[in-house]
């Protein structure tokens, strides 16, 4: 059996054009809007002191931004040595919880150390602060026992996240 030049041919077409289609080329983007901005900078941190039973609203979202929460750092104090317990932490938003941490302390009589460990809570997917809402944080002193302190524990927090078109 002779192969013609007809057929080497058409086999050097064909396997140039499978190879050709088969070849990867540059991807094109085609930009369909901003999801993230804010002037140059779209971090957005802030952090506090709730002392006792206290809520305080430390972020206010612009009102063309909203802004996704990404961080939450937690950590609970007291300044008498024996003292232990737990604080529950709300953060909320147009009236509507929307996270809930718990943060425990427990100090031993006789300790110089008057911190409990630090609590890093990462939020994946965010929680969002709609345009012109306020994020609040409220401690809720939930038990504690031993020597503590009058007024209550004090909580330590610092929340991160970014501006976001809406």
């Amino acid at each position: 059996m002779q192969t013609s030049h007809f057929q080497l041919g058409l086999i050097a077409t064909l396997a140039v054009g499978l190879g050709f289609s088969l070849s990867s080329s540059d991807a094109i983007g085609y930009p369909a809007g901003a999801a993230v901005s804010y002037q140059s900078n779209p971090v957005v941190s802030v952090g506090g002191t709730l002392d006792g039973a206290e809520t305080e609203a430390p972020l206010l979202a612009p009102a063309d931004q909203a802004i996704i929460i990404t961080d939450v750092v937690l950590s609970a104090m007291d300044s008498q040595h024996n003292c232990s317990g737990a604080v529950r932490v709300d953060l909320s938003s147009d009236g509507s919880v929307v996270g809930r941490f718990s943060v425990g302390l427990t100090v031993p009589i006789y300790d110089n150390s008057d911190y409990q460990t630090i609590n890093t809570v990462r939020l994946e997917s965010g929680i969002r602060i709609a345009p012109g809402e306020s994020l609040t944080i409220e401690a809720t002193e939930r038990s504690s026992w031993g020597s503590c302190s009058g007024s209550g524990m004090e909580v330590h927090y610092t929340v991160t996240g970014y501006y976001a078109q809406p």
